[in-house]
């Protein structure tokens, strides 16, 4: 392998988020090493950078129920005698993020490289071959080395490391599967996120970024408004959206007899439309009712 050094790219104008090979955080618990997972993660608008940590020293996490794995791979092991694969805390990042690889200097003497595997071979360890089209790097890893955004598209991807001869740092622990996920939160591209009245979030399951939208919106991208938010029908009516096609008001309103209305306050065969404005009917008959109202009205 060619001996280099890739200079780190200028991060004018875009957060840097230094991450050490985990999505947030790892901590040790019982004497093994945990990932910490955040949830929901917001969308940021400009790309952040994430440098991994390349070292055998510290964060490789081989608690296998849910910590280390997250997602399809959660219940997989290695057939190797059934072992629990150990592993780099797992990453998630955004879709144009920066991803920056650190080398400890005391793996920087054997000629290691890292190379794009599929994820049955990432759990087995297994490298029958290396093929030079699927490494990451043009040189050995020495330093700091930012990975390829060919790398980077959107999906999980397995890197593991593979070296010319020597104990297999893979088996150790030297591998990382970085899920990488685009949004779906703009309609038009380039508009506000979410129509300016939602979020675009992601859990830590989901594949992509999507809206969680404020009351009364809804839709894909927050475009529509619920018209039923407010519970506009009255006595246990049910409210159906009509999305501003089937009236002004947007919705329309099931009543149970003997109710009737737009928004149910009216009854059946009454002379006139007398309302409870604050309030329920009860002994309701052809000609009369009685209001039961509410604190503090009355009348």
């Amino acid at each position: 392998m060619i001996d280099c050094k890739i200079q780190l790219p200028k991060m004018a104008n875009k957060s840097v988020m230094l991450l050490s090979l985990v999505v947030l955080h790892s901590t040790v618990i019982n004497g093994k090493m945990t990932c910490k997972w955040q949830l929901v993660e917001e969308w940021h608008t400009q790309p952040s950078s994430y440098v991994v940590n390349w070292t055998l020293s510290e964060n490789i996490c081989t608690d296998f129920y849910g910590d280390c794995w997250f997602g399809d791979v959660n219940t997989k092991m290695s057939p190797l005698g059934n072992q629990v694969v150990p592993q780099i805390c797992p990453l998630q990042i955004q879709l144009g993020d920066i991803l920056v690889i650190s080398s400890e200097p005391s793996l920087q003497s054997p000629e290691i490289n890292l190379m794009n595997v599929s994820e049955a071979s990432f759990i087995d360890c297994m490298q029958n071959a290396t093929t030079e089209d699927q490494l990451l790097f043009g040189c050995k890893l020495k330093g700091m080395h930012t990975v390829n955004s060919q790398w980077l598209s959107v999906g999980t991807h397995y890197f593991i490391t593979v070296m010319a001869n020597g104990p297999s740092l893979c088996q150790l622990g030297l591998r990382l599967n970085v899920t990488v996920k685009e949004q779906f939160c703009q309609e038009p591209l380039h508009s506000e996120f979410c129509s300016g009245h939602g979020k675009c979030l992601s859990e830590v399951w989901s594949k992509v970024y999507s809206c969680h939208c404020q009351p009364p919106f809804s839709g894909k991208y927050c475009q529509e408004v619920d018209a039923c938010s407010h519970k506009p029908c009255e006595n246990n009516g049910s409210c159906i959206n009509k999305r501003g096609k089937w009236n002004k008001q947007g919705y329309e309103c099931i009543c149970h007899p003997p109710f009737t209305g737009i928004n149910c306050s009216e009854i059946i065969d009454q002379c006139q439309p007398y309302v409870c404005f604050h309030g329920n009917y009860s002994n309701i008959t052809t000609n009369s009712f009685i209001c039961e109202c509410d604190e503090p009205f009355s009348g």
